[in-house]
């Protein structure tokens, strides 16, 4: 049954109400949006946000079952304007689909069973934006760089990694879940690449912190930061706990801790190891097309 206009003012008139009292916190669904802001500048920029659904998460053997993504023209700011494309693929894998990622996703092999991804013309879309942002960009980005080259030279930004939602949102999780409830007061159908993608656009249109910036803009800010590749070799074994807690991931083929860090904050960070016995770290200048690539591991 179809609600009525009626039925639907009288259910905001209820969430208002909800709203006014400090018992309650009245969610709403989010709908797509397709145009952000009116009208497009001349001198913006398109970018691609987007999401996958694999098979695991081992980044190296995983497949892909599903990618949606959308294009979006910003500007400088951070602003986002019109929604310029929005896709949605499924993929039968090789190999099968697990119980357990058909829990998380809904999907499975019957619904991907003779379905391809046209990744030719996914590289036709993303050929024409200058960025790609995933909100785990170092998931997205080495799974999709094994099934086209179109991804390897664009420059990737993280969601996740990229935006102090806890100092600038002042919320504890940087889960997409949790960030579009706290930051946004909305909720969506979670964990197909499409919905995801949308939520996240419309999650990055939100103003943030004091200076009520949407988060895309200190999203860019980030991204135009240069960065380097510190690996902490030499670090005795008895440091392990404070590299961890300072960032630092296990490099288990090269056997050392690493973390990528802005070259803002290099010197500080050399002056930190040095006090934690590793006076002689390994540092690789990155590209801005390196972030989040395999090529930065």
């Amino acid at each position: 049954m179809t609600p009525t206009n009626t039925d639907q003012s009288n259910q905001q008139q209820c969430a208002n109400l909800l709203n006014l009292s400090e018992d309650f916190q009245v969610l709403t669904k989010v709908k797509p949006t397709t145009v952000f802001n009116t009208p497009t500048p001349e001198n913006c920029h398109r970018v691609c946000v987007i999401d996958t659904e694999t098979t695991g998460l081992d980044t190296d053997v995983c497949e892909v079952i599903e990618v949606g993504y959308q294009i979006i023209e910003f500007d400088s700011l951070g602003n986002f304007y019109q929604v310029l494309s929005s896709q949605n693929f499924l993929n039968e894998p090789q190999g099968e689909i697990s119980a357990e990622v058909t829990r998380v996703t809904g999907i499975t092999l019957d619904d991907v069973k003779g379905h391809s991804i046209p990744w030719d013309k996914v590289a036709e879309d993303i050929a024409q934006v200058q960025l790609c942002v995933a909100h785990n960009a170092a998931f997205d980005r080495p799974v999709l760089e094994r099934y086209h080259d179109v991804f390897l030279n664009k420059i990737w930004g993280c969601s996740v990694a990229q935006i102090d939602w806890q100092n600038l949102a002042h919320v504890s999780s940087r889960s997409q879940e949790f960030l579009c409830w706290k930051v946004g007061q909305f909720f969506y159908g979670a964990h197909r690449a499409l919905d995801d993608v949308q939520a996240l656009c419309q999650l990055l249109s939100i103003p943030i912190s004091e200076d009520k910036q949407p988060a895309f803009y200190y999203l860019l800010h980030s991204i135009r930061q240069s960065k380097s590749l510190i690996k902490a070799s030499g670090a005795p074994f008895a440091v392990k706990d404070a590299l961890r807690s300072r960032g630092y991931r296990w490099n288990a083929d090269e056997r050392v801790w690493q973390q990528v860090i802005d070259d803002a904050n290099l010197q500080d960070e050399l002056a930190w190891l040095i006090d934690h016995k590793t006076p002689n770290p390994t540092i690789i200048k990155l590209k801005a097309t390196d972030s989040f690539s395999l090529r930065a591991r």
